[in-house]
């Protein structure tokens, strides 16, 4: 009696094992490109959350108020990655982009408060833009 394997048993067990391995393949792409994608969005509300903190201790850069009438002339900002982290409010790691290179757009600040309205009750969007005009 012979011991060991045969040429046709090791094909088998080498197809068994290729076939599995097709099967999972797209999903362990899938998973990868999905966790990526996640981790994207999470850096992006990092970096917004960073632009928000630069607006509180910047906010006569985001608005103008009309002479002795306290209202608001509310105006749409592009604050820069480069900027955040230049002011200190990101630091290297947080300007890595998770699908490759770092992120360099800008975060653009658009007020939505109604016209001629008190500044304090102004409230403000923080958007991340891959593509950024200076304003």
């Amino acid at each position: 009696m012979k011991k060991g394997f045969t040429l046709v048993e090791l094909l088998v067990v080498i197809v068994i094992i290729g076939m599995l391995s097709l099967i999972a393949y797209p999903s362990i792409i899938n998973i990868v490109k999905d966790s990526r994608e996640e981790a994207y969005k999470i850096q992006k509300k990092e970096i917004e959350k960073a632009a928000r903190e630069w607006a509180i201790e910047h906010p006569t850069e985001l608005y103008d108020i009309k002479e002795n009438e306290n209202k608001c002339g509310c105006q749409k900002k592009n604050i820069s990655i480069s900027k955040l982290g230049d002011d200190g409010y990101l630091s290297d790691s947080d300007i890595k982009n998770p699908k490759g290179g770092n992120f360099e757009g800008c975060v653009e600040i658009k007020c939505d408060c109604k016209e001629n309205a008190s500044c304090n009750t102004c409230k403000y969007v923080y958007e991340y833009k891959d593509v950024c005009l200076q304003n």
